[in-house]
């Protein structure tokens, strides 16, 4: 059987370079919101020499995403899960904002690991947002009840005391629900390790992606802003994720669980520490 890595956000700027770092060693299955949008990174990576499978889904719906696990096993041996997929809170709504990159994690989480083969990596998305608040004991007991049914409840009820500002309180959102990626990420790596599979998270900053060019278009100043935090003084560029994850899918990585790999071109120490 082939082996395969899956790559959620197949069609964005992160996952199509992705898809081109480590298609070579892979067959691809990519999964994205877009039928349209697939074919296009299809043809691209086609044009290389690398087979892609594409599967459109919801993220934020929990029959959608064990679609996608059920259709990736029945072409082989999933080997990886690198999901990338998500909203910003640029132009999205809190509640979206909490259940596809909330929900979303858990459900793709719970949805492959059944399917995983030994020797791979589940690799979820969180953000360098998820470092600019203090996180708060609360926080941490609403994340604790993740498996309860009324979860999503439980998020809102956490998030209601920061409403206002549609923009303000839909980053507040994403801050607090890329917190709770990082710690559900980690709270797997036990059962993970017991079929021979890794698990961690990476939190981006701020890349060049087409989700990234959507915030300096509506909201220059607040870009402006973020530009000002990175001490390289420049963003990030895709192919830079692409390489941190062709590495963590190496055999060279193979000691890498349970943490988060903050990739943020210096912003959070540059923020927080005072500098010499």
């Amino acid at each position: 059987m082939k082996k395969l890595t899956v790559i959620t956000g197949g069609a964005g700027g992160m996952g199509r370079a992705i898809a081109k770092k480590i298609g070579p060693e892979y067959d691809l299955v990519l999964a994205d919101r877009s039928e349209e949008a697939l074919a296009k990174a299809v043809e691209e990576l086609t044009a290389l020499g690398i087979t892609a499978h594409t599967f459109v889904v919801d993220i934020a719906e929990q029959a959608s995403v064990q679609k996608l696990a059920d259709y990736a096993a029945s072409l082989g041996e999933v080997k990886n899960v690198i999901h990338t997929a998500g909203v910003s809170p640029t132009n999205t709504k809190a509640d979206d904002v909490l259940k596809i990159n909330g929900l979303g994690t858990m459900y793709m989480t719970e949805a492959f690991y059944p399917v995983m083969a030994g020797g791979g990596v589940m690799i979820n998305f969180g953000s360098v947002a998820a470092y600019t608040l203090e996180a708060q004991e609360e926080w941490y007991d609403v994340f604790d009840n993740c498996e309860d049914d009324d979860f999503y409840d439980q998020l809102l009820e956490l998030v209601a005391p920061f409403q206002g500002d549609d923009f303000a309180y839909a980053g507040t959102c994403y801050a607090i629900i890329k917190r709770f990626v990082i710690y559900y990420t980690q709270k797997n790596v036990g059962r993970f390790a017991e079929k021979d599979t890794r698990i961690l998270s990476v939190s981006p900053g701020s890349y060049l992606t087409p989700m990234h060019q959507l915030l300096i278009d509506l909201e220059p100043d607040t870009a402006e802003c973020q530009l000002d935090l990175i001490p390289k003084g420049r963003w990030g560029h895709p192919y830079e994720i692409a390489e941190l994850i062709g590495f963590l899918v190496s055999p060279g990585a193979g000691f890498v669980s349970g943490i988060d790999i903050l990739a943020d071109g210096g912003q959070t120490a540059f923020t927080f520490v005072e500098q010499l």
